[in-house]
């Protein structure tokens, strides 16, 4: 009788552990399914040229990075709808874009930033 009981528990055990597996892959898909990505290059607004270690954020938000060698950027796991993005670069003037983000779009975006130092 404690055999059967034992084998029970595991069995209980098992299959609730199991339920929960399938309920965090859910969320999890669901997830990516509703987030998306920005990407996008930096150039200098006068000379046209590209801007490497620009910082890259969302307002009110601590999702940053920085361009590469090329000027190059990307932010993921975002969620569709409007946001601003900020560009901040030494001897540069802030620039802030409004961009309307949505899924199964391309969200690319050139972002222009002025220099201060003539």
């Amino acid at each position: 009788m404690k055999k059967l009981a034992t084998l029970i528990i595991c069995f209980s055990l098992v299959t609730s552990a199991f339920a929960n597996f399938e309920k965090e892959e859910a969320k999890s898909t669901e997830s990516a399914v509703l987030t998306t990505k920005i990407s996008g290059k930096v150039i200098d607004k006068i000379t046209g040229e590209t801007l490497a270690g620009v910082k890259i954020r969302l307002n009110n938000s601590d999702n940053s990075v920085y361009t590469d060698f090329d000027g190059n950027f990307e932010l993921t796991n975002l969620k569709p709808g409007k946001t601003e993005i900020i560009a901040t670069y030494i001897s540069y003037k802030e620039t802030t874009e409004i961009i309307d983000i949505s899924l199964g779009n391309t969200n690319t975006i050139e972002v222009k930033i002025e220099n201060i130092i003539e």
